[in-house]
């Protein structure tokens, strides 16, 4: 049983599969409510109305596919396999272990909000991003990669490996 961690942001996104080790950064809503993203395609960043990572809900972390000069620090994240390490570090030294249980491709048009978003009774992290078909017309691509994870462990500096 993991215990509860507390609330810290998350300054630290290592995914070793796709090669990926990256500072955090914040994101909230604009102001037409939908969620914001990171202004630099190599940052990640944590929406932070919704839970740290390893707290009971779906935290969740956003990241750009690529851009007209090249790839992006998501690029790679539909590669993710289940059972494939996350590993989130918090402000306050905690390291919190996720498993991947799976990678899903959903359109634009019929996201699912609540699942990826919505608090599901279990500590869960989601990575999401761009992917699908890229519309030329518009400049954006049709669907988003979401990455599911659960949590699988926490070491905090005090006390070491728990959970």
């Amino acid at each position: 049983m993991v215990h509860p961690i507390e609330r810290s942001v998350p300054v630290r996104l290592t995914i070793a599969a796709i090669g990926v080790n990256v500072g955090v950064g914040s994101l909230g809503l604009q102001a037409d409510h939908q969620v914001m993203v990171p202004t630099n395609v190599q940052t990640v960043g944590w929406f932070r109305d919704g839970p740290t990572p390893g707290e009971l809900g779906s935290a969740v972390l956003l990241g750009h596919v690529d851009s007209y000069v090249g790839p992006g620090v998501f690029f790679r994240l539909k590669a993710l396999k289940a059972g494939s390490p996350i590993v989130v570090t918090l402000a306050d030294g905690v390291i919190i272990r996720f498993g991947v249980t799976q990678v899903v491709e959903y359109s634009k048009s019929t996201f699912p909000d609540r699942l990826v978003y919505g608090s599901h009774g279990t500590r869960s992290l989601q990575l999401v991003t761009c992917g699908g078909v890229f519309d030329h017309a518009t400049g954006h691509y049709e669907s988003n990669i979401v990455v599911f994870s659960d949590l699988v462990g926490v070491t905090t500096p005090k006390s070491g490996v728990r959970g």
